[in-house]
């Protein structure tokens, strides 16, 4: 290795070793499950995962501490253990006792024991470099000289022209990270954390080290400082969608400079896991909402990441892009909402949504099977989309509402419900198939009016949480822990 800079373990693996024969007992509680019984990433619950478990008979790891192509360290595989794999079923343990994680990396060590007699050894990285305007343009520079682009895309959101190719060595299909979210890197989000992924590699995968492909080993750590300068730190997600007064025509242009100032919204998306068919593996995890209105309509500008922008095809079992805003047809009183999946028979629900084989639509749901667009001039919701470096942008527009009093309204200061979801065609999302959120809340605010409103009680942000956290919850049981 080139270079002589600090170790990339932090700490030194000084406790006892492990006892195989517990952590066997431990695998087979908590791990099985997925890994399967042989440790070759083939449990029952693998068909239903995307990434597949790992295989650990192969000795491949993708995060590691050592060489590129050696054996991780005893301490790489705890640190996994007890932090999970952001981005994959893989959740952290740290709530198993210390010595029980212990004993499970003698355990895993067990399915490719003549790989592990040799010692790993550790790579050093180059002296580090702290991140700046001349540092950027550097990591920019050589980010596109070693073809990252090739894979992450130019934006960095995992669209890159290689990517439908991608497999790993067991044939899997791989998708590159999107680098604009750094709270999904897998083996951590910091500077450190991303320029020791470049100079090891990740095994197993087309992800290969880059140590010897830059032109100084230094730049390793412009590419690092440039890959964390994509994104933000981590995600502030909102628990209210406030709506802006605005003058004069909104543009429907979601590239138009006026939607860029206004403030973004994030909201998570989770997999539908209720009915069937479910969602295990969603591919959009979230979107981000801008919301105004004047006198006469209301817009929402909707930005969510997509590799590809999806054509329908059967043979390729891939679908339209989608995404949708549900809204309750009737407000209930006080906090009685819609059933969240499209609602049901006694509190049918409105959509309001796109998709890149029929443009902007209107439909009316009494229950997630029981969706019907609306046709002619029912239909009263206008828009229009674009895709540029793997993400989408869309406009829709919608007037507040008229005399009919069944029709959908959005009147100012009052609090309503909004819920979000999301099809990625691509990845054969369809129908029940797809990803979506917890029920929120909108208001349209005061015209001119800068004074912070109340939000409704507090349980009825907590239910929504909760709601969230129920589906997660399932999704995790179902994949065994």
């Amino acid at each position: 290795m080139r270079g002589s800079g600090a170790s990339l373990v932090s700490a030194a693996w000084a406790q006892p070793a492990g006892d195989p024969a517990k952590g066997k007992a431990i695998y087979e509680q908590k791990c099985l499950l997925c890994h399967g019984e042989k440790g070759d990433g083939n449990g029952p619950a693998a068909p239903l995962l995307d990434p597949r478990p790992r295989d650990f008979t192969k000795g491949k790891y993708k995060i590691r501490t050592s060489a590129s192509g050696r054996l991780p360290t005893d301490a790489d595989l705890f640190r996994i253990i007890a932090e999970g794999m952001p981005g994959t079923s893989m959740p952290g343990w740290k709530v198993l006792p210390e010595k029980d994680r212990r004993d499970l990396v003698a355990y895993l060590k067990t399915f490719a024991g003549d790989a592990f007699k040799e010692a790993p050894k550790v790579s050093d990285l180059p002296k580090e470099v702290a991140s700046s305007k001349e540092s950027l343009a550097r990591g920019k520079e050589m980010f596109e000289a070693i073809e990252c682009n090739k894979c992450h895309g130019n934006a960095g959101r995992g669209d890159g022209p290689s990517m439908p190719e991608l497999k790993d060595d067991w044939g899997n299909p791989v998708r590159p990270a999107n680098l604009t979210k750094s709270w999904t890197f897998r083996g951590g989000a910091s500077a450190r954390e991303v320029a020791a992924r470049l100079v090891t590699g990740l095994m197993g995968t087309p992800m290969p080290s880059f140590i010897d492909s830059v032109e100084k080993p230094e730049d390793v750590w412009h590419v690092a400082n440039y890959v964390k300068s994509l994104g933000p730190e981590k995600m502030d997600f909102a628990t209210i969608l406030p709506v802006r007064a605005v003058q004069g025509e909104i543009p429907d242009d979601p590239a138009a400079k006026f939607w860029e100032g206004q403030p973004p919204h994030h909201f998570p998306l989770a997999g539908q896991v209720i009915a069937d068919p479910r969602n295990f593996n969603p591919s959009v995890d979230m979107v981000t909402v801008r919301a105004v209105y004047s006198e006469s309509e209301i817009a929402f500008h909707v930005t969510w990441d997509d590799p590809t922008p999806s054509k329908p095809d059967p043979k390729a079992k891939t679908f339209a892009d989608q995404v949708a805003l549900q809204f309750a047809t009737r407000p209930g009183e006080g906090n009685e909402r819609p059933y969240v999946l499209a609602g049901d028979g006694s509190n049918p629900v409105t959509l309001l949504r796109w998709s890149s084989e029929g443009g902007v639509g209107e439909a009316s749901a009494t229950g997630i099977a029981k969706i019907t667009p609306r046709t002619g001039e029912a239909v009263k919701a206008k828009g229009k989309a674009v895709f540029a470096d793997g993400q989408y942008r869309l406009v829709i527009k919608r007037p507040r509402g008229g005399a009919d009093p069944n029709d959908l309204a959005f009147p100012v200061g009052r609090f309503l419900s909004v819920a979000f979801m999301a099809w990625d065609g691509g990845a054969g999302e369809t129908g029940p198939r797809m990803a979506f959120s917890s029920w929120y809340y909108l208001r349209l605010e005061e015209p001119g009016s800068n004074k912070p409103y109340i939000i409704p009680p507090l349980v009825v942000l907590v239910t929504a949480a909760l709601e969230l956290l129920v589906i997660r919850g399932a999704r995790r049981r179902t994949h065994g822990g």
